[in-house]
């Protein structure tokens, strides 16, 4: 009756390591195993969170020299600061 699927090839890619791609340092893992309220490993719904970083992922678009291309680029907070000095960054504060 209505349709029966079985799991033929299953691979799941999880992220593991954070590296910062200014000074190398690798940034903290925060959460490895644990369980969400149903009882099941907290990493089948989500991926593990690591401490705070930046991340940009810039996809360049018709009409750039970089057409095509995506950048992708990763920071601990210290090397942020020191990237975006001089950058006009537009903060928008988290309301709780």
């Amino acid at each position: 009756m209505g349709l029966t699927y079985k799991i033929v090839n299953s691979e799941r890619k999880e992220l593991d390591k954070v590296t910062c791609d200014r000074c190398g340092v690798e940034i903290e893992k925060i959460v490895e195993g644990g369980w969400n309220p149903m009882g099941e490993p907290y990493s089948i719904y989500h991926e593990p969170s690591f401490a705070n970083h930046f991340l940009l992922k810039q996809g360049w678009g018709y009409g750039s020299q970089k057409d095509g291309d995506i950048h992708t680029a990763v920071l601990c907070e210290p090397c942020y600061d020191i990237v975006f000095k001089d950058v006009n960054i537009q903060v928008t504060q988290y309301m709780i």
